[in-house]
C-alpha cells in the first residue's frame, strides 16, 4: 500500500495518540499516489547537503530558513500551521548560493536545482516510499509521467580493460556501479571502440578495438542509447565500425552522433517517452583529429555552427520538447574547459538546446550554467583503463529524469576508477575533491 504524506502535519502526526495515529494512517493509506504530486526540497549545484529530515523541513519553513514556491503556500499554511512562509520567485534565485533551500512541487522542478533526499528517501529511486506529497489538481503517477535516464562518460572497453575482461566475469567488472543502473529506463553510453574478435589487447596503445563478448558490458548495464561522437571508432577501418553498428541494432540500442554515412551521422535520435513527450539527442565531434568524421563515409558527425543551428531549428519546429546536445570536444588534460569549448557550449544553448554535455573528457571538467541551462563540460572516464593519475580516475555520471517534456533532474554521481580498472563510486574524500575541482561560483 502506498504511503501518502500530504494533507497532514508531520509534527502533529508524531504527537497523536496511538488510536489517532492509527486512524490517520488508515486515511493516508486509502489514498493513492495517482492523486498526488511529490514535493521536493532543493538547493543549487554548489550546496553540498544531500539529505534532510521531514522535521528539519517543517522547522526550516517555519523559521524562514527554507523558502517555498507560491503554488504550495496553501498547503504549507493549512497543513503545517505556518503563517506567511518565505516565498521564493525562481527567476530571482541566486544560483551561486551554497546554503539556501527551497521547497517546491514537481511542477516547478527543473534540472537547475538538485533535490535532496528526505529522511534518506530519494523520490526517483523510491517513489512509493517517498514521504512528502501534495494533493494534485491534475492526474499524475510516477509510472505514467516520469522517465528515468542515466548519462555516462567515456567508454572504451579495450587495452587493460580488455585484458581484465579476458580474465574476469563482466559482473565482477561492474559490481560497484551496477546497482545504479538496475531500474533506469534509458541508459546512455558514449562508446569509442569498434569490434574485431581477432584483436589482441596486449600491446595495444592508441589504436583501439574490442571483442564482441566484451560489448556485453553494455547489455549488463542495460544500455539502450549509444553515442558515437568519439575519436577512436574508426581506428582500425570501416569493417569493425560497421560490425559495431550492426551489433547495436541487433541488441535494440539506438545510436546518434555517428553512423554508416553522413546522413545517418547527422540525424538526431528522437524518442517518444511514455507520457507522449518527445526528446532528441544530437551529437557532434568538434575537430575530428583522427579522421573519424563521416565526411565521405562512415563516422562521427562533424561540428559546425551552421549545422548545429539548422538541426536545432528543425527539431524545435517539429515540436521536440527537450534537446540534449553532446559534443566530443578537443581534449585537454585539466578540469578547466578551453575557450572554444565554452564558446560552442554556450552557442548550442543560444541556438535552442536544453543542456550541453561534453563527451571527450578523460579528466572530469567543470560544471556551469548559461541562461539557466546546465553545461557539463566533461563527465570524465566511465569505462576506460586510465589510472596513471588521480585526475583521470575521477568522473561522474548523471542520474536524470524527464517529466512533462522537461529534464527535471541531472544529478551527478561521482566515481573513482580503482587501480584494478574497476569503476567504483567515489569515497566521501574523493567526492569532495571532485566537487571542489569542478564547481566554481563564476560558472553559475
Amino acid at each position: 500500500m502506498h504511503i501518502l504524506v500530504c494533507i497532514i502535519l508531520f509534527s502533529q502526526l508524531l504527537s497523536c495518540t496511538g488510536k489517532e495515529r492509527e486512524k490517520t494512517k488508515k486515511v493516508v493509506e486509502q489514498n493513492s499516489l495517482n492523486d498526488s504530486i511529490p514535493l521536493f526540497i532543493v538547493g543549487t549545484y554548489l550546496q553540498d547537503q544531500t539529505s534532510i529530515s521531514m522535521n528539519e523541513i517543517i522547522q526550516g519553513v517555519k523559521s524562514g530558513r527554507i523558502a517555498i514556491t507560491s503554488d504550495i503556500r496553501d498547503f504549507v499554511e493549512s497543513n503545517w500551521n505556518i503563517s506567511n512562509p518565505k516565498i521564493q520567485i525562481l527567476i530571482d534565485l541566486n544560483d551561486r548560493s551554497r546554503n539556501g533551500l527551497i521547497l517546491m512541487s514537481i511542477d516547478s522542478l527543473s534540472n537547475r536545482f538538485l533535490p535532496l533526499a528526505i529522511d534518506s528517501m530519494d523520490y526517483f529511486t523510491n517513489p512509493t516510499t517517498y514521504p512528502l506529497h501534495l494533493k494534485s489538481k491534475h492526474a499524475f503517477s510516477f509510472e505514467k509521467h516520469i522517465t528515468t535516464y542515466i548519462h555516462t562518460g567515456v567508454t572504451a572497453l579495450t587495452r587493460s580493460t580488455g585484458i581484465y575482461l579476458d580474465k574476469n566475469p563482466i559482473e565482477k567488472y561492474i559490481q560497484y556501479i551496477k546497482p545504479y543502473f538496475a531500474s533506469s529506463e534509458l541508459v546512455h553510453i558514449s562508446n569509442e571502440v569498434s569490434i574485431d574478435d581477432t584483436c589482441s589487447y596486449t600491446g595495444m596503445r592508441l589504436s583501439f578495438l574490442t571483442k564482441t563478448i566484451h560489448m556485453d558490458v553494455l547489455k549488463a548495464l542495460r544500455a539502450n542509447i549509444i553515442e558515437l561522437t568519439g575519436n577512436h571508432n574508426l581506428d582500425r577501418g570501416i569493417p569493425p565500425y560497421l560490425k559495431a553498428l550492426n551489433w547495436y541494432k541487433q541488441n535494440d540500442m539506438k545510436y546518434f552522433g555517428g553512423g554508416a554515412n553522413s546522413n545517418e551521422a547527422y540525424s538526431p535520435l528522437i524518442l517518444t517517452l511514455k507520457d507522449s513527450t518527445r526528446i532528441a539527442w544530437i551529437g557532434f565531434n568538434e575537430r575530428c583529429p583522427l579522421g573519424e568524421c563521416a565526411d565521405i563515409g562512415p563516422g562521427a558527425n562533424r561540428y559546425s555552427d551552421a549545422k548545429a543551428k539548422s538541426m536545432i531549428d528543425s527539431l524545435r519546429k517539429a515540436g521536440i520538447n527537450t534537446i540534449i546536445a553532446c559534443v566530443q570536444f578537443s581534449e585537454v588534460d585539466g578540469y578547466t574547459p578551453h575557450t572554444a569549448q565554452r564558446t560552442i557550449s554556450k552557442r548550442l544553448i543560444d541556438y535552442g538546446a536544453d543542456i550541453l554535455i561534453g563527451s571527450q573528457a578523460h579528466v572530469v571538467q567543470e560544471i556551469g550554467m548559461h541562461k539557466g541551462k546546465m553545461l557539463f563540460y566533461g563527465t570524465g572516464n566511465f569505462l576506460f583503463d586510465q589510472t596513471y593519475t588521480p585526475e583521470v580516475r575521477r568522473a561522474f555520471f548523471l542520474q536524470c529524469a524527464f517529466y512533462n517534456g522537461r529534464l527535471i533532474q541531472t544529478k551527478p554521481v561521482y566515481t573513482f576508477m580503482r587501480s584494478t580498472k574497476e569503476p567504483d563510486i567515489a569515497s566521501s574524500k574523493e567526492r569532495e575533491i571532485i566537487r571542489d575541482s569542478i564547481l566554481k561560483e563564476e560558472n553559475f
